[in-house]
């Protein structure tokens, strides 16, 4: 052994081979270990790999609708205002001053209720002169008809002249003619006393009150608006490319489902009749149509603006996706792309092949199976094997 070796032992083992290297006033003592030096060898290259391991891609949310069977129906859109079905103008019928008005504005009113009470004093008056003036010119009448009738047979027997006889017919005439026109006055003084109370010619709704009481009103003149509100309609305006979807002889021999919503009543629909398309169009070249409702409870009213849509043709039991998955523009019987959610729930492009659409739904022609999961939000931003965190998307109506 050397001077630079040594040997050392313990209680529990052999001896140990010991390297002392002297330098700096110490020693260092190196064991040698093989156990250790092949666990070191194991270790350093997995902790590399380790290290160079990349983290998994995270998943995207989105959502998903599966492809199914269902029907598509091609519908026409139209919007406009709401118009009662009638409204009636009550007008005067004498000329006479208002003494009671006995509606409110907006109140309903019955067929034949009493709106307004005229004064008839003037009326009563006129009607009292005229039967004065009939009772005197009777008696004269009577009178000249005597006289005429004498001179009937004198002149048959020459005791007087043409000229006397011709003075005593005219006299009864013009007395006849008087009395007529008596009569005439009376009775339409009379009915202008009936006049006087302005009846109701609609059961309805006072919808505008054109006078006030006290007002001094000519015959003619604009009295009420009575409206009937019973039954409202759409009115909307479409170019002859719709009309030529629409079943005209359909329509006039019984009508057209529609549905219609107003801003006024979020979510409720309300269900009514095309019945009349205008058979001349305007100026614009536009043809005026009517969704009829009834509308007894008079949630309706005229001004409110809605929105109709007419359904003229259903396609039954096509494969179909939402709209909102189609990747590119929409064109009938032309290619599309959409993002499918595979079985590893990872995104494919898949190109496909629609039919007819409309606002919600797009027949698939051909590129999808009845139960393919298609993307309808996030499809944008997704690649080939992009993991999915899909939930499923809100079914339309």
């Amino acid at each position: 052994m050397s001077s630079a070796q040594a040997k050392v032992s313990d209680e529990t083992g052999p001896p140990t081979r010991v390297a002392i290297f002297p330098g700096g006033g110490g020693r260092m003592i190196r064991r040698y270990c093989p156990a250790i030096l092949i666990a070191l060898l194991v270790f350093l290259p997995a902790c590399s790999q380790k290290q160079e391991k990349k983290p998994p891609i995270p998943p995207i949310k989105v959502e998903v609708a599966p492809v199914e069977k269902g029907d598509i129906e091609q519908t026409l859109y139209v919007s406009g205002p709401l118009t009662f079905v009638a409204n009636t103008t009550v007008s005067a019928e004498v000329s006479a001053q208002v003494q009671s008005i006995l509606v409110e504005d907006g109140q309903p009113v019955d067929e034949l209720q009493v709106l307004l009470i005229f004064d008839e004093t003037k009326i009563r008056a006129t009607a009292n002169h005229a039967d004065a003036s009939l009772k005197k010119d009777e008696a004269t009448l009577a009178f000249n008809k005597a006289e005429w009738e004498k001179h009937v047979e004198l002149i048959k027997s020459g005791s007087i002249s043409q000229t006397t006889y011709d003075q005593k017919l005219s006299a009864y005439q013009t007395s006849l003619a008087q009395v007529n026109a008596d009569k005439a006055a009376l009775a339409k003084a009379l009915e202008d006393l009936k006049k006087t109370r302005v009846l109701c010619p609609i059961k309805g709704i006072l919808s505008k009150r054109y006078i006030e009481k006290g007002d001094w009103v000519a015959e003619g003149m604009n009295l009420f608006q009575i409206s009937d509100y019973s039954k409202v309609y759409l009115e909307a305006f479409i170019s002859d490319v719709d009309l030529g979807k629409l079943d005209i002889k359909k329509v006039a021999r019984g009508g057209i489902d529609a549905q219609f919503t107003v801003d006024s009543y979020p979510g409720k629909e309300f269900l009514g009749r095309l019945t009349y398309i205008q058979p001349v169009a305007s100026e614009g070249r536009l043809f005026q149509i009517r969704i009829y409702l009834d509308n007894p409870e008079m949630l309706l009213l005229q001004g409110m603006f809605a929105r109709g849509r007419i359904v003229f043709k259903t396609i039954s039991n096509v494969l179909r996706v939402p709209l909102s998955a189609l990747l590119d523009q929409v064109r009938n019987n032309y290619g599309n792309s959409v993002m499918v959610m595979d079985s590893e729930k990872k995104a494919r492009l898949q190109r496909i092949k629609i039919g007819l659409s409309n606002r919600r739904w797009a027949e698939v022609v051909e590129g999808l199976n009845d139960g393919d999961i298609v993307v309808t939000r996030g499809k944008e931003i997704l690649t080939n094997g992009q993991p999915l965190e899909a939930t499923e998307m809100r079914r339309p109506s």
